[in-house]
């Protein structure tokens, strides 16, 4: 007879099901909140929006009706203001329904979030030593608690809304609580815009991109692919992509360089993002990948396909200035260009257009047969560091990775734009420097490589705009005009009343 209550089973096993359970909710919420709710929609918007407008009508007509009323008055039974006073009230409880749904989707999405990181503690993946997870936790607890305010607001507008069905729009009272309801309205919707800024769910593998800003960079790319994608990833894809790099790296082919091999597939995977079609990508990879190999790629479990071209196209947006450079360097390749000196490779690009900071990625190659020591100094007015040198070790190439004629993008062995692509970035030095600026404006930042002896070898002049993030300055601005005028609502409600008390008092 087996015991019904027994702890014989492993304490994973016994969380399984209400994990999947909680994940299978979470993917019915987001579902209806990317639709309707927060995106989609955006009834979260939509509905105060209307209710602002009902509010405004309902006040501009608390003393009289308008003449057209007076048939439909006696059928409902309430003036004019007052029906909209009603209609403002449905909308508010609209509002707070989507705002009680949204607010548990976005519980749901950290709940799963805390149990995704005790799964990989438990499989001794620590996330919380890694840099960027206390800011990624900080910026879930924030949102949460935002959502939370704007949830109060939105409930105490209401209560004082339904007030005025005790005392009546027409008097000072109704018209009071009127303008309290309001201003507690637009306090949260002060407190809900903000956290459109950096949207997240745990829905997709993918969804905390968006949220997560990678605190810190290395400045000298060792694996330029890799580093890019491991900076990028937040805390729980980077910790799955640390198990699933050591999965694919006893993939590989014999006698391939491991370090070729993982930057070869990940600039094959960013070229099918841009277009590459499928059976060339298998063939590409097919040339460091065993059987074993493809069908790990192919088949993964996290890392779909569809899932690398979301991860790349999230790294390109973030910096668009490294894939332009690698772009034109192909460019060349495939024209069978010299390269820019004799005996070097110095490629250099940056942002057009500078938000928070300035992201200047440099290329440099030594195609000699004999170790050089250069200088790479980035000099600018308008940007910190102002002067900045770092001194480079070139050690020649594994083989000489350029050449002369013409190249096709992809094609069998190592002598297409693909293998020569990827053995530049394997054996060459990619320097990532972020820069800060200090004014808005046109900025111009100088670029020389040189000789230890100062004399320079190549030079380059980069000229970009320094710009606010449009949508994040409306957004701010909103969140704090919405705030002020919530708060200075509420003040003119309280005085409006305290005069009225006290006038009384004195007649």
């Amino acid at each position: 007879m087996v015991d019904e209550e027994s702890d014989d089973t492993p304490l994973h096993e016994n969380e399984e099901i209400p994990k999947e359970n909680l994940f299978t909710s979470e993917r019915l919420w987001y579902a209806v909140d990317r639709q309707l709710l927060g995106s989609g929609l955006r009834l979260i918007l939509i509905l105060p929006a209307f209710s602002i407008l009902t509010s405004f009508g309902a006040l501009a007509y608390s003393s009289n009706s308008p003449e057209w009323w007076a048939n439909i008055e006696p059928t409902v039974g309430m003036s004019f203001a007052m029906t909209l006073t009603g209609l403002t009230f449905i909308i508010l409880l609209g509002y707070i329904l989507v705002q009680i749904f949204h607010r548990h989707r976005v519980e749901l999405s950290i709940m799963n979030f805390e149990k995704e990181v005790e799964r990989l503690n438990r499989e001794h993946l620590s996330v919380q030593s890694l840099h960027g997870y206390e800011g990624l936790a900080d910026l879930l607890n924030n949102a949460r608690s935002k959502h939370s305010w704007a949830l109060s607001f939105g409930i105490m507008s209401s209560f004082l809304l339904g007030g005025i069905f005790v005392f009546d729009i027409s008097s000072i009272n109704g018209r009071i609580l009127l303008l309290l309801s309001f201003s507690t309205l637009l306090l949260s919707l002060g407190q809900h815009i903000p956290t459109r800024s950096r949207p997240f769910n745990m829905d997709e593998r993918t969804g905390l991109l968006k949220a997560y800003t990678p605190p810190i960079h290395p400045s000298t790319l060792e694996m330029v692919f890799s580093d890019l994608v491991k900076t990028h990833m937040d805390p729980l894809l980077r910790s799955e992509y640390e198990v699933f790099s050591k999965e694919i790296e006893a993939c590989f082919e014999k006698k391939i360089d491991p370090k070729f091999a993982r930057e070869k597939i990940l600039m094959t995977l960013y070229r099918h993002s841009k277009g590459l079609d499928f059976k060339t990508m298998e063939a590409e990879l097919s040339e460091v990948l065993t059987e074993q190999g493809m069908e790990l790629v192919q088949k993964h479990p996290i890392f779909t396909m569809e899932e690398w071209l979301s991860i790349l196209q999230h790294i390109e947006e973030s910096c668009p200035a490294f894939f332009r450079m690698i772009g034109r360097i192909e460019e060349d390749l495939s024209a069978g260009r010299s390269s820019t000196t004799s005996g070097i490779v110095f490629e250099v690009d940056m942002e057009n257009v500078v938000h928070e900071r300035a992201n200047l990625f440099t290329l440099i190659h030594n195609l000699s047969e004999t170790p050089r020591n250069i200088v790479l100094r980035v000099q600018s007015p308008d940007f910190r560091p102002h002067d900045l040198a770092m001194t480079y070790r070139l050690n020649p190439g594994e083989r000489h990775w350029w050449s002369s004629k013409a190249l096709p993008l992809a094609a069998e062995g190592d002598e297409d734009v693909l293998g020569l692509m990827s053995g530049l970035l394997r054996d060459g030095t990619v320097a990532w420097q972020s820069l800060l600026p200090e004014r808005f404006g046109e900025a111009t930042v100088s670029v020389r490589l040189e000789e230890q002896s100062g004399d320079l070898i190549i030079g380059r002049q980069i000229n970009v705009r320094v710009r606010t993030k449009y949508l994040e300055r409306i957004r701010n601005f909103s969140s704090i005009t919405t705030s002020l005028i919530g708060i200075l609502g509420i003040s003119l409600g309280i005085f409006i009343k305290v005069r009225d008390i006290f006038g009384n008092i004195g007649a």
